[in-house]
């Protein structure tokens, strides 16, 4: 009978026992909102020839953030249509339609505003989240083929939490959509895309035509 005491002590004692739960090992950050500033400085003084005057100028900030296992673009990967469209008009629609067919679980678009003139500055908001703690954020160089700038899958989290401020330095790239290698060549479309690359021909081979900052708010 004592047996049968102890017995059933124990199995209440289970029951009511404070369960804890186990540590995450990877904590949720909460989100955090950055702008994002595009300081373009090409002009006729940093690339005198055939520097385009006042037709110089950038489409607007455009991209997505979104999560580690995604990619927008990427040297040495093959421009989407959304890119080719963006690099060569500057139009967004279809890219913002890629981004928005990822779901906004995954990637969450991006648009700001724009360079009319270059030298220029132009700026966006966004947003990172645990799940889309990386940024893609790309604008048209123009007039040009098909070059733009911007940065790829820009991881903005730091130890715990998130950082204060990162600059990017802005080379440029070719979509790899057109053979033009001048600002303003007739239209020569590729049959087949050739990889991202960044420019190593032309007026603006070798050389960097702004920054992009991005800083918590």
């Amino acid at each position: 009978m004592r047996l049968l005491f102890l017995l059933a002590v124990l199995l209440v004692g289970c029951d009511t026992a404070e369960v804890i739960p186990e540590a995450d090992p990877d904590p949720v950050r909460a989100p955090a909102t950055y702008t994002v500033t595009f300081d373009a400085t090409w002009s006729a003084d940093t690339h005198p020839s055939d520097f385009p005057g006042s037709s110089a100028h950038f489409s607007p900030l455009t991209g997505a953030t979104h999560a580690p296992d995604v990619t927008l673009w990427e040297v040495g990967g093959t421009a989407t249509e959304g890119i080719r469209s963006m690099a060569e008009t500057g139009a967004v629609a279809t890219l913002r339609a890629e981004v928005e067919a990822m779901g906004v679980s995954t990637a969450t678009f991006v648009e700001g505003g724009i360079v009319g003139v270059s030298p220029g500055t132009a700026t966006a908001e966004l947003t990172v989240t645990s799940l889309r703690p990386l940024a893609s954020v790309v604008t048209m160089l123009a007039p040009s083929p098909d070059w733009f700038v911007g940065v790829d899958r820009l991881d903005l989290r730091e130890g715990d939490g998130w950082a204060d401020r990162v600059e990017v330095d802005l080379v440029v790239y070719d979509a790899g959509t057109d053979d033009g290698a001048t600002y303003t060549a007739e239209n020569a479309a590729r049959a087949m895309r050739a990889p991202i690359a960044e420019a190593t021909y032309g007026p603006l081979a070798g050389t960097t035509v702004g920054t992009l900052t991005f800083e918590r708010q």
